[in-house]
This record gives C-alpha cells, structure tokens and sequence, in this order.
C-alpha cells in the first residue's frame, strides 16, 4: 500500500521540527549516502494513542533527542534486524498514529528485494521511496538599475558591477570596515551595517557619523535598487563597522586614528571571523597591530589597506608582506591599481559626494574580493591575491568575470 501524501508531508514536517544539529537529522542529507537506498517506512505505534496518565512525557525516552516511545523505538530496531536494514531516523506522527522510520538498504542487498520483504511484513502499514522535492520559487534578481546616480559611479561603472550582480552580491561574506564613523541611517546605508562599534573618541555632540567612513562604506555596500543614490559593490555582504578613527576637526574629511583605538577594532573583527579587513588608512609600522594582522593573515582573512600617495612616510599596514595593497594609481606601490578618483559615494546628512584617494581605491577591491567568495568560498587568501594581482596589477572587469564563468587564476 502507498504512503498517501500527507503521511509522507507529516513525516518530513516532524523531522524538521526537530533539533537541526541531532546526529539524526544530520544524517539526512549525508552527501556519501545513495539517497536511492532509502526507505520511508511506518507503522502502527500503540502507544501514540495511548492515554497517558500523570506527566504526559512518562514512559518515553530520548532517542537521539527526539522524543519516541520505547516501544515505537524497540520495534522500529526489531525490522531494522529483521530485514538486514540501517535505521538512520525515527519520529512519531502522533496525528496519524504511526512511527514514521528512515532505513538504509545495505549495499550488497538488492534494493527491490528488501521493498518486497517489507510490503509483505504484516506489521508494516507502508513503504516508500525516500523522495526529493524542489521548491518552485526563482532567487529573486538584483534590481539596481533604478538607482539614479549610478551611471555617475566611475569605479562601479570600469568594473562592470552591474553584469556580475545578477550572479553574485557577496552575501554572507562578513566585511569589517576599520574606519570613521559611519552614518548608519543614511537612506543608502539604512540596513546595509550589521554590526557598528565605536571603539574611539566620542565626539561631544555624540554623533558618530563622520564624512570618511561614511564614505568608504558607501563605496562597499550602498543598498542597490531603492529607487535612491548609488549601488555599493557587494551590497549583500555583511558589514561590521568599527569606528575606530575621529574626524581632525568636526565635519572634516580628515580623521585619525592610534594604535589603541585600531587594536581594539582589529581583535573585534578577528573575534567575529570577519572573512575580509578594509583599512583605507596608514602610519608608522606598529609592533601591536602587527601582530594583529598577522594573526589574521594566519587565520586566512583577506586583509586590504591603501597606500599612501608617493612621497608620503608611514606606509604602514599596506607594506605588511600578505596584506592587498590598493592605490589609485601606479607610482611608488606595486599593489593593485583600483578606482580612487572621482568617486561619488555617501556622505552624512542624507547626502553624496565625490572623493578621490586610495581611501576610496581600497573599498573597490574589498567589494570585488566579497564577490569572488560567495562564488568562490573553498579559495584561499592567496588565490584571490592571485586573481586581484593578475595581469598589469589593474582592478579590471575581466577579473571577477572570469571568475564568475568558472575559470581559475593561473597557478591554481
């Protein structure tokens, strides 16, 4: 007899009820196991029924965290033994009356002859094929093309973000930001920070959002497709903000920062497993930072800095041997060339401005590298390094999509 549909969707819906980290349900979806010699299997628990006096959990135990009778689970092993088969889960449909149980056919044993000896145990009130169903929905696209300023981002436009967005956004890689403060209810930016932390001076009017790391953020993760200002480059990558930098003067694009204040930040973002550091800031080589950013650099983060102009003293953390270099232009690093003039991006006050700097240069590679890992989790911080570095060392449109078509760097 065939298990009826909804027997099968009560049985599915009660295994997912359940606790998803129990050793059973992780054995659902045992990428090693054939899912073909898999069985769904009832039968008829007496015990479901059965009123239960005092404390309606009496007389049952735990078996692998789900909640079975003793009797359901001694029978369930008792056919399991009986038919030479694997048990790999067991729940009660308490609404139909039945223990629904998973069996593995061991290889050896053919398939069609244990589906015959179980239709033919009179304890059993069906048997099925473990099936597989799809939803019918599609991943809904990115719609960015209404953002009215976005034919005005140079960098977005070089790199032919909009052709790569429909395929990758770099959801789920976590970004932390070291920078400024950002403007976290800036309409573009609204929702796009999921962690901020100020680990530097407060400013005595409290106001947090200062016109650098607003800015750098707007260039990484503007939300795409309000119908308002730009599109960020990774705009589904998750942001960790620290402000751990001050504007010079109040309003002022210029900030700073001190080792204090760029430790603290450092060890939060390592502590929440940022997958990629932008730091669009420089100084003097620092021992603790250092040490920090080899600790990261060890634990496999891409760590991203920007350089000074030339002539400029202090280029430190981008001269840190494993950290992205990024400039705006060629002379005097021999990083990688990104995007750093004229680039128009949020500024506090609901506003937008253009910068110019490697400040702005940076973002455009921590963006790309967000959008190489969400097609790309399994590569290292030296392939994407690899990848960045490719060719003339120019942050170009023909890198991530070479990527997104399947094609590794040379040396892979």
């Amino acid at each position: 007899m065939k298990l009826s549909t909804q027997i099968l969707l009560l049985c599915l819906s009660g295994l997912l009820a359940a606790c998803a980290d129990t050793t059973g349900l992780s054995r659902l979806g045992d990428s090693a196991v054939n899912e073909d010699r898999r069985l769904l299997v009832t039968f008829t628990d007496r015990s479901i029924a059965r009123n239960l006096q005092g404390n309606q959990q009496d007389n049952y135990q735990v078996v692998e965290q789900y909640r079975n009778s003793s009797w359901g689970g001694r029978k369930a092993n008792e056919l399991a033994d009986r038919h030479r088969l694997k048990l790999v889960i067991q729940w009660p449909v308490t609404e139909l009356g039945v223990s629904c149980v998973l069996y593995e056919v061991p290889e050896g044993q053919p398939l069609s002859q244990a589906i015959q000896a179980l239709r033919q145990d009179p304890s059993i009130s069906t048997v099925q094929a473990l099936h597989r169903f799809e939803v019918l929905g599609q991943p809904p696209a990115l719609v960015s093309g209404n953002d009215p300023y976005r034919h005005l981002q140079a960098g977005f436009q070089a790199l032919g973000i909009a052709d790569l967005h429909p395929v990758t956004t770099g959801r789920g890689i976590r970004i932390a930001l070291i920078d400024a403060g950002v403007d976290i209810d800036h309409p573009d930016l609204k929702g796009q920070i999921k962690y901020f932390e100020n680990v530097a001076a407060e400013p005595a009017d409290h106001n947090l959002a200062d016109i650098h790391g607003t800015a750098v953020a707007g260039v990484l993760a503007a939300h795409p497709g309000n119908g308002i200002g730009i599109t960020g480059i990774a705009p589904e990558a998750e942001i960790l903000a620290f402000r751990a930098c001050w504007p010079s003067k109040p309003d002022a694009l210029a900030a700073h920062c001190n080792s204090f204040t760029l430790a603290l930040a450092l060890n939060q973002a390592l502590k929440m497993d940022s997958r990629i550091i932008n730091l669009s800031l420089s100084g003097p080589d620092d021992p603790l930072l250092r040490q920090l950013l080899e600790k990261a650099l060890a634990k496999g983060t891409l760590v991203i800095a920007a350089v000074p102009k030339k002539g400029q003293v202090d280029g430190f953390p981008a001269n840190l041997s494993g950290v992205v270099a990024v400039g705006e232009d060629s002379s005097g690093h021999p990083g990688i060339i990104a995007p750093g003039k004229d680039i128009l991006t949020t500024v506090p006050h609901q506003a937008y401005d253009f910068m110019t700097g490697s400040s702005f240069a940076a973002p455009h590679v921590a963006g790309v590298a967000a959008l190489l890992l969400q097609l790309h989790p399994e590569w290292r911080t030296a392939d994407i390094m690899r990848l960045l570095r490719s060719g003339s060392n120019t942050l170009t449109a023909h890198l991530p999509k070479a990527a997104v078509a399947g094609k590794k760097p040379d040396g892979f």
